[in-house]
């Protein structure tokens, strides 16, 4: 009988950090959304804020995950029909949080390698080719240019 109790009580503690996950995705959605404003806007004081202020939820939920982990370890929550619809939402954010910063990732990639074409075409560089001591092609850093307008 206290068997039965144990687990029932393990089950509302899991139901119960995993709702804590699921607010603090929400949380962590709305913190990606204004990271990819200021890194869209150029906003580099904002980003900065914005970076500091995920780390500090990525560590929250760092945290509540080793416990649910925890949890885990004694019930199955994708077996139990009262935990499962938190676990699918729990999922389900954490599949838009991946998409999200694939989306920020590629946006990066993208605008780095059309600055990079720019600064290739416009600045001067040496023309020898620097090799590395595995024998791979490094290639030299950019000189110092300074603008006089924002790209």
């Amino acid at each position: 009988m206290t068997k039965t109790k144990a687990t029932v009580e393990e089950k509302q503690q899991l139901i119960a950090v995993m709702q804590q996950e699921n607010a603090l995705l929400d949380t962590i959605l709305a913190q990606q959304s204004v990271l990819h404003t200021c890194v869209t806007k150029r906003d580099w004081a904002g980003l900065e804020g914005a970076m500091s202020n995920l780390q500090a939820l990525s560590d929250t939920f760092s945290e509540l995950e080793t416990r649910r982990c925890a949890l885990c370890e004694t019930c199955n929550p994708a077996g139990e029909s009262d935990v499962a619809p938190v676990l699918q939402e729990v999922r389900g954010k954490l599949l838009k949080s991946k998409v999200e910063n694939t989306a920020l990732n590629e946006y990066i990639r993208t605008t780095r390698r059309f600055l990079q074409g720019v600064f290739d075409s416009v600045v001067p560089q040496r023309r020898n080719k620097l090799y590395s001591r595995s024998g791979t092609i490094v290639n030299p850093e950019m000189s110092s240019i300074v603008l006089n307008q924002v790209i």
